[in-house]
């Protein structure tokens, strides 16, 4: 009897210092079901890591810390970066607004975007050029200065790289991401008249 009583006591000492230990790797899923009728829950290393909770010795933050770019328990095809800058769309004048008629003059900037793509094996860069063109002066906006032309552009642009497929190559990526900024400034700039080019 008293030898089961330490076998078992060994094994409980085995269980606690074995829960006790987060592979920062690693992946644990809990298998009671989830809520209801739910997955089986994900747990990563971190979760639920607090001073005065689970861990005897609260394991590290990461990969769950703020400054990690991945959680291993879920899988993760990539991560992508969309953020432009009006600088980024320097707008000149090609055409001088004479001020005759109901609109006048042309502006246009060539830009040159960047776009990330990160996996947990790296990551890939690719820039896509386009030259967008609007009046200085359309019929029913008024006078559109090159700050206020870039921050359109800015604002189309962002909009459609959001709902990009990254996963297209980078040549068929770049004709769609043109033609998909030339149809929403359309549609969110309508009396405007821009064009869109490569």
């Amino acid at each position: 009897m008293r030898t089961l009583f330490r076998s078992i006591a060994s094994l409980l000492v085995m269980v606690v210092a074995g829960c006790n230990t987060v592979d920062p790797d690693e992946c644990w899923v809990n298998t009671s079901g989830g809520f209801e009728d739910e997955q089986p829950i994900p747990i990563g290393s971190g979760v639920g890591a607090t001073t005065g909770g689970d861990f005897l010795t609260p394991p590290g933050g990461e990969p769950l810390a703020a400054e990690a770019t991945e959680n291993p328990c879920v899988a993760m095809g990539s991560v992508t970066v969309v953020r432009f800058s009006p600088s980024e769309f320097p707008f000149v004048t090609i055409v001088p607004d004479d001020g005759m008629g109901l609109a006048g003059g042309w502006q246009e900037a060539k830009a040159n975007l960047e776009f990330i793509k990160k996996r947990r094996s790296g990551s890939s860069t690719w820039i896509c050029p386009l030259t967008i063109g609007m009046p200085l002066r359309p019929e029913k906006m008024g006078m559109i200065s090159a700050s206020l032309a870039a921050t359109m552009s800015v604002n189309v642009t962002e909009e459609v790289a959001y709902g990009m497929d990254f996963n297209l190559p980078p040549g068929i990526f770049c004709d769609t991401f043109r033609t998909k900024v030339k149809a929403t400034f359309k549609s969110m700039y309508p009396n405007l008249g821009a064009t869109v080019k490569l």
